[in-house]
Parts: structure tokens; C-alpha cells; sequence
């Protein structure tokens, strides 16, 4: 767990993470110099519910939360690893669940969980969110490569093999922090090319959307960021994420979806920054690699220069 200033909430998720019907073998929780309480609401509870294989580390200096998240990783030595966010309610048979499933299939190299969405105090406000290819409502789901180049799954979702860890540590990918910004993007990545990932839809977890929270601040800033060179700036790390993982994937399919993801982002950043429209295409042959729906239409707005109207149309959007 990585916290900063999370006082307010984190007790909720400490209780479901001890609460577990199977006890975690360690908890490491790294603290970015918070300014409130959340460092002494963490010790006062370990030390009043005597919970010896819980660790609280104080950073000297505020890392920022890719790099606090890692220094956490990295300090774990479990088989298995699951991500905590500060603020999040832990479904009380997550551990118990995915360990079952980690025994039982041995290729398995991620598991995520599913997630509702709630408000400050807790009440529900948005139903799970699915992923692409993904239309059962129950049971545990296989991911495939293309799910995951696509969109790698939110980190406070995320349980993932040890050898995930030591792919990344000792090939230093986590210190391309200017590529990946967002460390659940390069875990997801590492973890499909290692292995199977799978998304277990009746675990499901409570994630908690407020104004000081890391998803709702990188989402208005994504929306309110999208200028031209903003869009450029994003593609252009887009179509490394790719790249740096390469050498760890041995799956001939794999190796080749992720090199198709890496020219699809070459051929937007083209298309955009040097107005070649034989980009186009392809662009609509591969129409299914783009996140959004209307991702082609923002590109091909981007290469006419109608940078004016999409920031309008964005600034409506941030808006509801």
C-alpha cells in the first residue's frame, strides 16, 4: 500500500485487509511524507490490533506515487503480491479466493479484481466497470494480450506473481517513469507477457472516487490537458510502453500483438503531428485498438488543426 495523506479513510481499508478470510503474509505500507495523520492512525493500529508482520515505512522524501508504489513492490517478498489503494473496502475474500486460483492454475500471472465505485461516505455511485471483451457478469474471465494492451487495469485491482517483480526490477523498467507515468500500466504489460492474466468478477472491491483520490485528480487532468501537444506528448510515450517490454515476452502472439499496438501508436502520432494522411488506412483497419470509439475522429481532428474545437468539447465533458 502506498499512502499520502489518507487519514480520513484508510482505517476502513485496513479493517477488510485484516478482516481477510485469509490472513495476508505481510503488509508493507510506504508513506510519501504525509502532513496529516495517516502515519499515526496506521501505527496506533497495528500496534492495538498486535499485527506483527505489518510494516510502515516513513519516506525521507515524497517520491510520488509510481515510485512509492514500487519501493513497496520491491520490498515485498511474498509469491504474491496485491496492490491496496488508501481509501479503498477490500471484499473480505479477496486473498482467500485468488490464492485458490493461483494454486490451481500455474500459468497465472495476474489476477484483478472487480470494482464498484463509491462517494465519500461510502454509498455507491457507479456500477463495475467492464473491459472490452469482457460480457459475462460473473466468474473469472481470462484476459487476453490485446485486453490488456488496451487498457492494463487499474492498479488497486491488481494481485500479481513475484515473478512479475523480478522481471521488472531486474530488466529496471520501473525506472522508465517518463514512459509509463502510471505503474499499473507497466505491471499489467510485464504481466501478459509473462503469463495469463485474469479478471475475477465476483471478488468484488469498493473504490473510493473523492477529490483528493489519484483517479479522479489523472482524470480531469487528462481531459483538461489535451492540447495538441499534450496528445502528441501522450501517443509518443504510447507507442514506447511497448517497446521496453519486448524482451520479456517469449509467446510469439504476444510479441506480435504488442508490436502492433506500438505501430498502431506510431501511425496516430504521424497521422497527428505531420498531417500524413496515408495513415488513415490503417488506422481504419486496426479501428478496434483505439480505447475509445471516437479515438479516430479526435485523431483525424487533430490533423486538420481543429485543436480549438476539441478543447471545447472537452471542457464540456470535464464539466459533467
Amino acid at each position: 500500500m502506498a499512502t499520502y495523506n489518507g487519514g480520513k479513510y484508510i482505517e476502513q481499508q485496513l479493517d477488510s485487509i485484516k478482516n481477510q478470510t485469509r490472513k495476508p503474509d505481510e503488509v508493507i505500507i510506504c508513506d510519501d511524507c504525509s502532513t496529516d495523520e495517516t502515519v499515526l492512525i496506521i501505527k496506533e493500529y497495528i500496534n492495538q490490533n498486535k499485527l506483527q508482520n505489518w510494516i510502515v515505512i516513513e519516506n525521507e522524501n515524497n517520491l510520488g506515487y509510481y515510485n512509492n508504489f514500487f519501493k513497496a513492490i520491491k520490498i515485498c517478498k511474498g509469491d504474491t503480491i496485491y496492490l491496496s489503494d488508501q481509501d479503498d473496502v477490500w471484499d473480505l475474500r479477496k486473498i482467500e479466493i485468488f490464492e485458490q486460483f493461483y494454486e490451481n492454475e500455474p500459468n497465472a500471472s495476474m489476477i484483478q479484481s472487480n470494482v464498484k465505485f463509491i462517494d465519500n461516505n461510502g454509498n455507491m455511485i457507479k456500477s463495475s466497470y467492464k473491459y472490452h471483451s469482457i460480457t459475462e457478469s460473473n466468474g473469472i474471465v481470462g484476459l487476453s494480450t490485446f485486453d490488456i494492451c488496451k487498457f492494463a487495469g487499474s492498479g488497486y485491482t491488481m494481485s500479481f506473481r513475484k515473478c512479475v517483480k523480478e522481471e521488472i526490477f531486474s530488466k529496471k523498467l520501473n525506472e522508465h517513469k517518463n514512459i509509463y507515468l502510471y505503474h499499473d500500466i507497466l505491471i499489467g504489460l510485464v504481466a501478459t507477457a509473462l503469463g495469463k492474466c485474469y479478471l475475477n468478477l465476483d471478488i468484488v472491491d469498493k473504490h473510493r472516487l473523492h477529490d483528493n483520490n489519484v483517479t479522479q485528480l489523472n482524470g480531469k487532468l487528462y481531459i483538461s490537458n489535451r492540447t495538441l501537444d499534450n496528445q502528441l506528448s501522450i501517443l509518443d510515450r504510447r507507442r514506447h510502453e511497448f517497446d521496453l517490454v519486448l524482451k520479456s515476452v517469449s509467446d510469439q502472439d504476444t510479441l506480435e500483438c504488442f508490436r502492433m499496438f506500438s505501430k498502431f501508436a506510431n501511425c496516430r502520432y504521424d497521422l497527428i503531428k505531420n498531417r500524413n494522411l496515408e495513415n488513415l488506412k490503417f488506422l481504419l483497419t486496426h479501428i478496434k485498438f483505439y480505447s475509445s470509439k471516437y479515438g479516430l475522429i479526435t485523431d483525424v481532428l487533430y490533423s486538420i488543426g481543429a485543436e480549438k474545437i476539441l478543447s471545447l468539447i472537452y471542457k464540456v465533458i470535464e464539466k459533467l
